[in-house]
């Protein structure tokens, strides 16, 4: 009898057992909340720069401008130094300029200017007369590739000149073109229209822009 108990007890632990391993498993339960996020890490160190690269090929020259008075030529101050084998009447010096062509000689205008001294504070418009000093007149002509000024002594007042040294600069000024209006405004006849005095020296210079 006690043999008999022992063995139904041990079958009834067993028939729970095979209960329990045949039972099917349960739903999972719902996700928890997200945790807070983790600070950021340190940043690494920044790598070394790499080489520069070669220069690229220079681009082309851009187009010259046009020029803002390229129908005016002028000299620089030149030395007038009349030489001492003068003649009684008159005395001449020649600048040679290879800028005088045939076609300049026959087309530009020739304005002159002459100054007794390299200050410059008194300027004549060539041609001039002298009277107070030497009492002489100054006149320029030109040729191809030349430029002279002459002294010619007044033979009302004295028999012989004796040429005073100075310092001569010459403007030579494109003619304006046949169409008149939009032509050429350094022309002499547009510096007149814009009432500039062709006997100051400083005015036609400002007007040009050109350094006196």
């Amino acid at each position: 009898m006690k043999f008999t108990m022992k063995l139904l007890g041990m079958g009834l632990v067993l028939l729970a057992l095979m209960f329990t391993s045949c039972a099917k498993d349960g739903e999972d339960g719902m996700d928890g909340a997200m945790g807070p996020a983790g600070t950021n890490g340190i940043d690494g160190v920044d790598g070394t720069d790499g080489e520069d690269g070669a220069d690229g090929a220079d681009g082309a020259n851009g187009a010259d401008g046009a020029d803002g008075n390229a129908n005016v030529i002028a000299s620089e101050w030149a030395v007038a130094d009349f030489p001492d084998t003068w003649s009684f009447s008159q005395a001449s010096v020649t600048i040679s300029d290879p800028n005088i062509t045939e076609e300049v000689l026959n087309t530009y205008t020739l304005l002159g200017y002459f100054s007794l001294s390299d200050s410059y504070t008194e300027i004549f418009a060539i041609p001039f007369t002298e009277s107070f000093l030497r009492s002489f007149t100054m006149q320029q002509k030109m040729a191809v590739g030349a430029y002279t000024i002459t002294e010619l002594g007044n033979l009302d007042t004295v028999d012989t000149i004796d040429p005073i040294d100075g310092f001569v600069r010459y403007i030579l000024i494109a003619p304006a073109p046949l169409s008149g209006k939009g032509g050429n405004s350094y022309s002499i006849n547009g510096m007149q229209e814009n009432g500039v005095d062709l006997s100051n020296y400083y005015e036609v210079m400002d007007y040009l822009g050109m350094d006196y």
